[in-house]
């Protein structure tokens, strides 16, 4: 079975009409910047680039109920089960 990717559970979340995203763009990796000097973790390691092609944001906020919150975890749980 192929690794579960960051694209691979936001896309099985949005056809559970939950909305997720990628984390933020390193500002290194946007266009503007190509070329700019920035440093990585270590000579080979660049953290942030990572975190972009691992990362995800989940909704959130201070506002949400249980259930909300709920559905969420259950539907990813169900997404790592299967």
């Amino acid at each position: 079975r192929p690794p579960f990717t960051a694209l691979g559970l936001i896309r099985a979340l949005a056809a559970d009409r939950i909305e997720a995203r990628r984390v933020w763009k390193p500002m290194h990796l946007q266009p503007l910047f190509a070329g700019a000097e920035f440093h990585r973790h270590t000579p080979t390691v660049d953290v942030a680039a990572d975190l972009f092609d691992r990362g995800i944001c989940l909704p959130s906020g201070s506002n949400m109920s249980d259930d909300q919150q709920d559905r969420i975890i259950e539907a990813i749980s169900r997404l790592l089960r299967a």
